[in-house]
């Protein structure tokens, strides 16, 4: 009755994920590479505890451990009971936990104190750890442009067939938060060197059998032992892949007592009845089921334990990891209400002193300078970048984990990789750091899916689908194809190839190729009266340079046939195929937080397009700007500005024609319908305030947000207009849009000047 609060919440919607996925995806096992030095032996293999001596007696006082359920974020309890026996003097010889006891415990184990594991508990930002996505500003600059332009979860791969990722979240992040956390605990003959010797349980997907870890990788071991299966990948590890142990031993009492254990002393967290009084949804019907199935395997337990500590947690759930600081002391609650029976366990000062000495003295706190670096992974070429970047970085220097964090985020915000690690490794002696790169086994190539509702016209929705199959490393390090799809209202095909000249220069060439349909609706006196298909058809070439992290300048040539082609026609606009040949200048910086709704950073974007005559046509030259920037105010407000504008250098509208410079639509000028505004010359000018409302749970979306803001901007020579009509205009708009794992929901509306008024609504890209 524990890990299924995890499960309930997170295993619900995996749940969901694997009966959409059903019939379309292979069955994905392998997910991570083995580790280089984490060999693990037969389990249950470390030598039994030893006898505690009472120092000057000459007795042997009870071998007491301490058994840490799983449970999710309610698992903070158990450092509430972890503090009540240090003050109370109640000395622990064994640790033993299970999911996020197992991650509890192991610290605790380690050496860590109380308040140590408040702080680190507390330090961790658990929005990206359990949310599994790689923080925006960490992606690599063509990672960012995935995101958005396909700002949801939908990623699959296309290795074996469509298959999904093994889990919805890749465990980077808490990884990293193990690695670092057990760096100094590199070469341990077994967990019984730590300071407190130390257990936990996992699942062996492999033998579908339960596992104990006793040695090896601490960090791996904690790993395992809270890879919830469908929302964290498994970890393999010497072949064997290994998940959450709670389906099997979620309360491991018995593993105490196997490994030598007296007394017993289990931490449990009580939220109540897990039954379900009334029928329900499939997915609560699920989940009600694994919570049945992980309360079965705890009933022995419960009653084999010498002392159960039930920590009293009605109302609080398995996913409210930023409130350790209210759940902990839920666990001091709990174990004083057993002070009766556990002080039957507790010593005298003098040998409290001397158990605190001995295990203090066990405790290891020095991380070596790294001698070397050693680094595993599938693709060679990816194996000799990280070392050419990170040898004079980490060699013979003092290890910086706030750097290697970053690092192994960064090499896995590249989008190859589930996850990217590090550890102090010992070979003949001699100390290393050992990086660890585990490739996305699904693919590539890998499919991003992009779901598009527009209701800027609510009396004309339109919808539509696109899709990028992107081959990495294609041809070559770095390399990549990109195929982009998309049908409903506009419709085409893209494809690029991007390649750097070198495996590592920044500076690249990119052939492409397109075959595009793009709806455009056409205004006259400020009604909606035709609708026009604008097709481009061709090919063109571009070089330039990419930072790796936010930028890319790229000059290109283009060589394609344009034509406007009638839909709905009041104004009688038609243009024939005709070849175009344009060089563009372009540079895109994508330095704020988000995709969507960023609540910091800067974004930039600069385009310049040169169109050169062709029959019938005077030459022309259109140049684009945008700059947005966002200033965070605490942590749930943020305000921003924005400023754009475009100019024809003077080419007359009747030259730009449908290729001008639009506004009007949802958060552009949005009390005006999309393209409403069009002409060869404008200015933008926006600027709000952003809040958010509340958090999601990460797995499902970020959060729901508030924005209000106030916009003006004008267009010169408006083709849609008659003389009569203004084309400068003034409007304030407040919308409500949600982060989800669908991608960005909106809803909102305008009202401005010349008695304009919209409301709008949409799901996918807009912002």
């Amino acid at each position: 009755m524990s890990l299924q609060r995890t499960i309930i919440t997170h295993a619900v919607l995996a749940s969901f994920v694997s009966f959409f996925a059903t019939g379309i995806a292979r069955s994905q096992t392998a997910s991570q590479p083995e580790p280089a030095p984490a060999a693990v032996p037969a389990p249950s293999t470390a030598p039994a505890l030893q006898s505690r001596e009472v120092p000057g007696s000459g007795k042997h006082r009870p071998r007491v451990a301490l058994v840490l359920e799983g449970g999710g974020a309610l698992g903070f309890a158990h450092i509430g009971v972890i503090d009540y026996l240090e003050q109370h003097h109640i000395p622990v010889d064994l640790v033993v936990g299970t999911s996020m006891g197992g991650l509890i415990g192991g610290l605790y184990a380690s050496g860590r104190s109380p308040d140590e594991l408040r702080a680190l508990m507390q330090s961790i930002d658990w929005d990206i750890a359990i949310g599994g996505r790689t923080p925006f500003r960490d992606l690599s600059y063509r990672r960012k442009q995935d995101r958005e332009d396909f700002p949801n979860r939908l990623d699959f791969g296309l290795k074996h067939g469509l298959s999904l990722p093994e889990g919805l979240n890749s465990g980077q992040e808490v990884g990293l938060i193990l690695d670092n956390a057990t760096l100094a605990d590199y070469n341990l003959a077994s967990f019984n060197d730590l300071p407190i010797p130390f257990r936990c349980v996992a699942t062996n997907m492999t033998t579908g059998r339960m596992y104990v870890f006793d040695r090896g990788s601490l960090g791996q071991a904690m790993r395992a032992t809270m890879s919830i299966p469908g929302v964290f990948v498994p970890v393999v590890i010497n072949g064997q892949l290994f998940t959450d142990g709670g389906s099997v031993d979620n309360l491991p009492v018995d593993v105490a007592r196997a490994n030598g254990a007296d007394i017993v002393i289990a931490s449990y967290l009580d939220t109540g009845s897990t039954g379900t009084k009334r029928p329900g949804s499939f997915l609560s019907t699920a989940g009600s089921s694994i919570s049945i199935m992980v309360a079965a395997n705890e009933m022995h337990s419960l009653e084999n334990a010498d002392v159960l500590i039930s920590s009293d947690l009605k109302g609080i759930t398995s996913s409210m990891y930023a409130d350790s600081a209210k759940i902990a002391p839920k666990g001091t609650e709990a174990a004083a209400k057993k002070a009766k029976l556990l002080e039957n366990y507790s010593v005298s000062d003098e040998e409290w002193a001397e158990y605190i000495k001995q295990r203090d003295a066990r405790r290891k706190i020095n991380v070596p300078n790294p001698q070397f670096l050693a680094v595993s992974g599938e693709v060679p070429a990816a194996n000799a970048e990280i070392e050419h970047r990170l040898a004079p970085e980490v060699v013979n220097k003092p290890v910086d984990t706030k750097y290697l964090d970053q690092a192994m985020t960064r090499l896995v915000g590249n989008g190859t990789l589930n996850a990217a690690g590090y550890s102090i490794v010992d070979r003949n002696g001699v100390p290393g750091l050992a990086v660890t790169a585990y490739p996305k086994s699904y693919g590539p190539p890998f499919l991003n899916l992009g779901i598009n509702i527009d209701g800027s016209d609510t009396e004309d929705v339109l919808f539509g689908m696109a899709a990028r199959v992107t081959f990495t490393n294609f041809g070559g390090y770095r390399a990549e194809w990109r195929n982009d799809a998309f049908f409903g209202s506009s419709y085409g095909l893209k494809s690029e190839y991007y390649r750097p000249f070198t495996a590592h220069t920044r500076f690249f060439y990119a052939p492409r190729a397109y075959v595009t349909s793009t709806r455009f609706d056409f205004y006259n006196e400020g009604s909606r009266t035709s609708q026009y298909q604008i097709a481009q058809n061709g090919f063109g070439f571009d070089g330039g340079y990419t930072w790796a992290r936010g930028a890319e300048l790229r000059v290109g040539q283009d060589e394609y046939w344009y034509s406007v082609s009638k839909r709905i026609d009041f104004d009688d606009l038609s243009i024939p195929a005709q070849l175009q040949s344009v060089s563009t200048l372009q540079f895109n910086y994508l330095g704020a937080d988000n995709a969507v709704l960023p609540f910091s950073g800067a974004n930039v974007y600069f385009h310049v397009a040169r169109h050169e005559p062709n029959k019938g046509n005077d030459p022309f030259t259109l140049a684009d700007a945008r700059v947005a920037y966002y200033v965070p105010i605490r942590t749930k407000n943020a305000i921003f500005v924005t400023a754009a504008g475009g100019t024809s250098f003077g080419a007359a509208p009747e030259v730009t024609d449908l290729q001008g410079f639009p506004l009007g639509g949802p958060f552009r000028l949005g009390s005006y319908g999309k393209n409403e505004l069009l002409g060869n010359q404008y200015w933008l000018f926006q600027g709000g305030y952003e809040r958010r409302l509340f958090k999601f749970n990460p797995l499902i979306g970020e959060g729901l947000y508030a924005v209000a803001f106030m916009e003006g901007g004008k267009v010169y020579n408006n083709l849609n207009a008659a003389d009569t009509l203004i084309s400068e205009a003034w409007d304030g708009s407040f919308a409500v849009v949600a982060r989800t794992a669908l991608g960005p929901i909106y809803v909102g509306g305008a009202a401005g000047d010349n008695d304009h008024r919209k409301w709008w609504f949409g799901l996918g890209r807009t912002f």
